[in-house]
């Protein structure tokens, strides 16, 4: 299946549809790390990427995820990420999207880190993550107590990872 990774201002309209009508989705309780969200407020207007970044995987015509990374330009390193995946079935396509936006982020851009984080109580995603670091690349920095609030004012535990340019190249040379 052929996937294109997008701007999201340009699909803004469509994904503010989908970013609201999946934050009142209780599974998606832990993607807003204040425990709230404003849909339109989330997605630049504009193709900067100075600050921030937002892109969305577009697949069959249809958003399938959506990626937020936040710069820290002085120190060229992702501070923040989040994935928010609207279609489970095209995960796969969505996993492709991924390694194209880290190889655009680590060769294009320069990027020194990558960090997110992710809610203990999260349990999926969290997995996912665990799997993630010991497949490909990255590692646990550690835990956080008290770090998040669900949208329904649940608290949780956060773990930090982080991914650096020198564990990409690493692992990138291994692969090839």
């Amino acid at each position: 299946m052929t996937y294109s990774l997008e701007p999201a201002y340009l699909v803004q309209n469509d994904l503010t549809r989908l970013i609201t009508k999946a934050g009142t989705n209780p599974i998606n309780k832990w993607f807003f790390a204040d425990g709230c969200f404003s849909a339109e407020a989330e997605i630049e207007r504009s193709p900067n990427t100075w600050n921030r970044e937002n892109y969305v995987v577009i697949a069959d015509r249809e958003i399938i995820a959506y990626f937020e990374s936040n710069w820290s330009k002085p120190l060229n390193i992702i501070s923040n990420f989040r994935l928010i995946l609207f279609n489970k079935r095209k995960s796969c396509v969505a996993c492709k999207a991924v390694f194209e936006y880290f190889e655009y982020l680590f060769v294009s851009r320069g990027c020194k880190a990558f960090n997110w984080f992710v809610a203990e109580k999260n349990i999926h995603a969290h997995k996912i993550y665990e799997k993630f670091i010991k497949k490909y690349f990255g590692h646990l920095v550690g835990k956080r107590h008290y770090g998040q609030m669900a949208y329904n004012g649940e608290i949780s535990d956060i773990y930090l990872y982080e991914a650096t340019c020198e564990e990409y190249f690493e692992w990138k040379e291994q692969v090839n």
